[in-house]
């Protein structure tokens, strides 16, 4: 009987797309009740895709940091545009790596300069880290929360940090000069036959 009901979990969760070693291990971990297993697999997915998603978000912009151009190019020549559309798109496509490496740096040394944003943004971190390493952690009253939605939870606390110790005001001030300097760039930088042909470039694979 045992036997038979032990078959009966494991189909159950093999059914949902699970393989066989997976399902055991879940149904080892949460003492045999098929509804923990379950949840504990399709936590484990999530967090598989989620771990996915980072790994391909780090790759694209490893992709864009390795296309930097030479800062003696990037600071070469200015004028002002005749054509402001057409320039602007091109330095955007042609010097986005520089224009990373440059957000990030202004990030950062705002960052080290005002202990309130580095103290709110490393609380901020550890709520969402905590959010998502909770798991299939039980809440009093609750039960156990999905991704998402412990993630819209951590929304809660991390919004209140981010209102009362002020740096609503100084990430406005940052995203201004951050937006400010590269759209600069970008509209007085003049144009080099290579960034013109790198955008040819990039228009012709969007247009596959």
């Amino acid at each position: 009987m045992g036997a038979n009901l032990s078959t009966e979990r494991l189909a159950r969760l093999t059914a949902l797309g699970f393989d066989v070693a997976s399902c055991r291990a879940a149904l080892d971990a949460c003492d045999g009740d098929v509804d923990r297993a379950e949840r504990l697999l399709r936590e484990q997915a999530r967090g598989a895709r989620v771990g996915q998603g980072v790994e391909l978000f780090g790759m694209h912009i490893n992709s864009i940091l390795r296309e930097q151009r030479p800062w003696s190019e990037f600071f070469e020549r200015f004028l002002w545009p005749e054509h402001p559309r057409e320039r602007l798109l091109t330095n955007l496509v042609y010097y986005r790596g520089n224009y990373l490496v440059l957000v990030f740096a202004i990030i950062l040394i705002a960052v080290l300069l005002l202990p309130k944003l580095f103290f709110t943004a490393a609380l901020m971190c550890m709520t969402f880290t905590c959010a998502i390493l909770l798991g299939d952690t039980p809440i009093p009253h609750v039960g156990p929360l999905e991704l998402q939605q412990r993630l819209a939870v951590a929304c809660i606390p991390a919004a209140w940090l981010l209102q009362t110790s002020g740096c609503v005001g100084l990430l406005a001030q940052l995203a201004s000069v951050c937006f400010g300097l590269v759209l600069s760039h970008a509209t007085f930088r003049a144009r080099s036959l290579s960034s013109r042909w790198r955008f040819l470039h990039e228009q012709f694979k969007a247009s596959e």
